[in-house]
């Protein structure tokens, strides 16, 4: 009832805003990087500007560590303050579990992680003109399923694996920073986020589950 609760609490905060009469209002679409907190030095080391194949080979390693998709509205509260409401999908590609069977044979796990934040928070703008510099603070409510593929060789039979594909759902928030670049038509965006997806209502045993996400986005 908790969680219901909250959740009704968000959209209740986003569809008020949705009709109330917003000094501006835009919607938009983002994706980029979705890192685990244990991979963010392996992705962001190194500097991967210095040229075109080592932008490409950078962004290209950090897909592999994860990435996401979404969809954001955003409505002006004051000259310096926007509601920002929306929802992602993130997923995490498939770590592997080897395991050695008693024939000698091996199986594999490959394990694969979804994470669907609904979010409602705020960007608060230090600039705002031509280009836009800002800090995000935002509330998500997070649905979180995991994905277990068993690969077993000659037709081995696995034993049961207890809840091999969970699905939870826990609240979490994200905080970071952000630029806009008004070229008319549409908002350039690019935003840095820390996220805790498992804030409350994680289980006693449950790990913390962070990740970095850098998104590109555009604003309408």
């Amino acid at each position: 009832m908790k969680r219901l609760s909250i959740f009704t609490i968000l959209l209740f905060v986003i569809s008020f805003c949705f009709s109330s009469n917003a000094k501006s209002a835009g919607f938009g679409f983002v994706f980029g990087l979705s890192t685990p907190n244990d991979q963010v030095n392996n992705v962001y080391n190194g500097n991967p500007f210095s040229s075109v194949d080592s932008l490409k080979n950078w962004f290209k390693g950090g897909l592999s560590s994860g990435f996401h998709i979404g969809v954001k509205a955003r409505f002006g509260m004051s000259d310096n303050l926007t509601f920002v409401g929306g929802i992602a999908w993130h997923r995490f590609p498939e770590s592997q579990i080897n395991i050695k069977s008693t024939t000698s044979e091996n199986i594999s796990i490959n394990i694969t992680e979804n994470i669907i934040p609904i979010s409602a928070g705020v960007n608060l703008y230090l600039v705002k003109s031509i280009i836009g510099l800002y800090g995000v603070g935002e509330l998500t409510y997070n649905y979180i399923s995991s994905n277990a593929e068993v690969n077993t060789p000659n037709g081995y039979s696995l034993p049961i694996i207890p809840k091999p594909n969970p699905k939870d759902s826990r609240v979490g928030f994200g905080l970071g920073i952000g630029a806009d670049l008004d070229v008319k038509i549409i908002t350039l965006n690019l935003e840095g986020k820390y996220n805790i997806a498992n804030l409350i209502g994680a289980a006693s045993d449950e790990k913390t589950k962070a990740y970095f996400s850098l998104s590109l986005g555009a604003f309408f």
